[in-house]
């Protein structure tokens, strides 16, 4: 292996729309490419600035080569350079061998920007890490104390939440909470009908009067309870009753009971409604034999009973015990019913509580002294208050319980949508992010198969290559700027070139614009992928000119590449006209570019699995190379078996020479013939005489409209 290394100042950066890579621009850039090139193997060769940086004691150091010393790129920055070697074994050796090497640096010392922790969790730990942080309901006594760093999150979880009506402290979250359908209101419609119920036969058989209005609210209750129920458990009785007719058809009634309630379950201010009016039936039915309680008769024959010793008659008014009861009852029903906000469920309750109180120690207190009591010690009010507060309590704390589980599985639901949301807002930013960096084809391979470390490769038969050099450019700000700018514009004519042969951009290496033609995943001879994918690509319909057969030479690439590189030298000419007509930009209007051609048969694939790159080798690749950089500017230089496909075409090529090519030797190569206008110059004759291709409507169309839409 030949390394240079340089020391030094640079620009870094991404050029260009199309098949984004960061690189690096400068004069000590250009000096680390000279090292290598002017080194030797097995050695690194270094400049003397690097050499100034490094712990002599480590290494065997030589004098550097000739060549570097006759590199003209070199001397115009005087330097000395050297070649360097490892003098023995380092302990920094020795710790990469090791499978767990201790690093070298100070993490933690470093500003963590844009890394991820240190330690790499694995899946089990980060769900143990996640099931440790769930919230559970009740008091923890760790609040207390200070707060471990692990806790913060735990601790932030509940924080979301009030303490006493365990409401989201996000007004938002709250209502998003509260709107959400109420999937168990007809099994709170069923309790509520029971509990009903139980409070219709209470007062029947403990109120002996006879009181006609309480009849009909009686009814009135039972039946609009059980109105209730039958809609809210209609849908569920037809499912059962025709679980086995999967076609059965409802009818326009079956229909509209089913969206009555579908309403009633999706609308908060319809629950809300329904609740309110089952409390106010209850209420109903609980006040009217309270009202029809003659406290003052019934003080009158307390005091006779006592007097002239006879049973107390309860005709003139309610049994306590009993109205304690249906209290307690209507307790539980408030506080039934989900998805209604529980600071409002429970400022009913305690209104419920208070108006009983009232009852008990200011309207009917002589009814409830006199009444049984539950504990020798306690008088009797004060036993049917406990009985109140210890139900009221009761039912706060279990619904408190429920409620927070309810709402903190909500509020994890919304967070892991968040997550899925933003998960796959990054699956889609990467793969728009790999579709411009990599072809399209290879993407779906590249995210299944590099992450087992799979090599990725195809196998071309035609592929024609383009090596197109801008010359003439300061590798400053503002030259960098202005190579941008004619880079983008580079990058724009590849959407012209979608239809029929591809052409695709491979990278860019200084200022040297690499693309190919061909690399459709269609004329794969062979790849690394499986057999069956192989045999479904063959089965796809053609979609270039013929079928798709191995035997296919499919040299309208090169035909295809020529135009691309003509189109690259028109869009340079537009952009220095441009530049020219701009005062502060006139220095950089003198642009040209250098254009080599080659095509045969190349290997493409993925390189690496991080920073991944697509990439083609092969001897096209290379000649492509020698091409651009023996060519001169304003021309492009094909070889010989290129300006022979061309000239299939009609185009015509003139033989320049015989060029030495390193590596190769002296190899005939040609410039294709263009004319001022950055036409091609057709050989005389004909146009019958021509190779006929699919490719003509494409370039009559982009002729007609793209080319002039897009120069515009």
């Amino acid at each position: 292996m030949r390394i240079g290394v340089h020391s030094g100042n640079l620009f870094a950066g991404v050029l260009g729309v199309a098949k984004l890579q960061l690189d690096i621009w400068g004069p000590d850039v250009e000096i680390a490419n000279h090292l290598e090139s002017t080194g030797e193997p097995g050695y690194v060769h270094v400049s003397s600035r690097t050499l100034a940086s490094l712990n002599l004691d480590d290494y065997t150091v030589i004098p550097g080569t000739i060549k570097a010393q006759e590199d003209p790129v070199l001397q115009k920055h005087p330097m000395s350079t050297y070649l360097i070697t490892g003098a023995a074994q380092r302990d920094s050796y020795q710790q990469s061998r090791d499978p767990h090497p201790a690093s070298m640096l100070d993490i933690q010392s470093r500003p963590k920007q844009h890394s991820r922790s240190s330690k790499q969790l694995s899946t089990t730990e980060e769900l143990q890490m996640e099931f440790r942080n769930m919230p559970v309901g009740g008091f923890d006594c760790s609040y207390c104390l200070p707060s471990k760093p692990g806790q913060n999150k735990k601790k932030q979880t509940k924080n979301d939440l009030g303490m006493f009506c365990a409401a989201f402290k996000d007004s938002r979250v709250e209502w998003d909470f509260l709107r959400r359908p109420d999937y168990m209101l007809k099994y709170s419609i069923l309790m509520a009908w029971f509990i009903g119920n139980c409070l219709v036969f209470i007062q029947l058989v403990t109120n002996r009067r006879n009181c006609p209005p309480c009849i009909l609210v009686d009814i009135l209750a039972f039946f609009y309870l059980t109105a209730l129920l039958c809609i809210s458990w209609y849908k569920k009785y037809c499912h059962w009753m025709y679980r086995n007719d999967e076609t059965r058809l409802y009818g326009p009634f079956s229909c509209l009971v089913f969206r009555l309630f579908e309403g009633i379950q999706q609308s908060m201010s319809r629950r809300l409604l329904l609740y309110l009016s089952i409390l106010g039936t209850y209420f109903l039915v609980v006040f009217l034999i309270v009202i029809n309680c003659e406290a003052d008769l019934f003080q009158l024959s307390f005091i006779e009973a006592k007097l002239y010793r006879y049973e107390v008659s309860r005709d003139v008014c309610f049994h306590p015990w009993a109205f304690t009861n249906m209290m307690a009852l209507i307790l539980g029903t408030s506080y039934m019913f989900s998805r209604i906000s529980f600071s409002l469920k429970t400022i009913i309750s305690l209104v419920e509580v208070i108006v009983y109180f009232i009852f008990i120690f200011l309207q009917f207190t002589y009814v409830f002294h006199h009444s049984v009591t539950t504990t020798p010690y306690l008088i009797a009010e004060v036993a049917h208050a406990t009985r109140i507060i210890v139900t009221f309590v009761t039912f706060y704390l279990k619904e408190r319980q429920v409620e927070f589980n309810t709402k903190t599985n909500f509020k994890l639901n919304i967070d892991l949508q968040n997550k899925q949301h933003a998960a796959d807002i990054t699956n889609q930013s990467i793969i728009i992010l790999l579709n411009n960096i990599l072809p399209t084809h290879v993407v779906e391979v590249y995210l299944s198969n590099v992450a087992k470390h799979q090599l990725y490769y195809e196998n071309y038969s035609m592929v024609s290559v383009m090596f197109a050099s801008l010359i003439n450019f300061q590798m400053d700000l503002p030259g960098l700027r202005i190579l941008n700018n004619i880079v983008t514009e580079f990058d724009k004519l590849l959407s012209v070139y979608k239809e029929y042969f591809v052409v695709e951009k491979i990278k860019i290496v200084g200022c040297t614009y690499m693309a190919a033609c061909g690399l459709d995943f269609n004329l794969v001879e062979n790849s690394s992928r499986g057999l069956g994918e192989i045999s479904e690509r063959l089965s796809r319909p053609p979609t270039l000119s013929g079928s798709i057969r191995s035997d296919a030479s499919h040299d309208e690439v090169v035909l295809v590449m020529a135009t691309f590189a003509l189109d690259l030298m028109r869009t340079l000419s537009v952009c220095n006209m441009a530049y020219s007509e701009i005062p502060t930009e006139r220095g950089f209007s003198h642009g040209n570019i250098c254009i080599g051609i080659s095509s045969g048969e190349i290997m493409a694939g993925v390189v690496g699995a991080s920073q991944p790159h697509y990439d083609i080798w092969g001897h096209p690749v290379n000649l492509a190379s020698r091409m651009q950089s023996t060519g001169l500017a304003g021309h492009i230089q094909v070889t010989e078996e290129s300006a022979k496909i061309l000239s299939g075409y009609g185009i015509s090529s003139t033989f320049r020479d015989l060029t030495y090519v390193k590596g190769v030797g002296k190899i005939p190569t040609y410039f294709v013939d263009i004319d001022t206008g950055f036409q091609f110059i057709f050989i005389p004759g004909p146009p019958s005489e021509r190779r006929g291709t699919t490719l003509d409507t494409f370039f009559l169309e982009r002729k007609s409209t793209e080319e002039e839409e897009y120069f515009q």
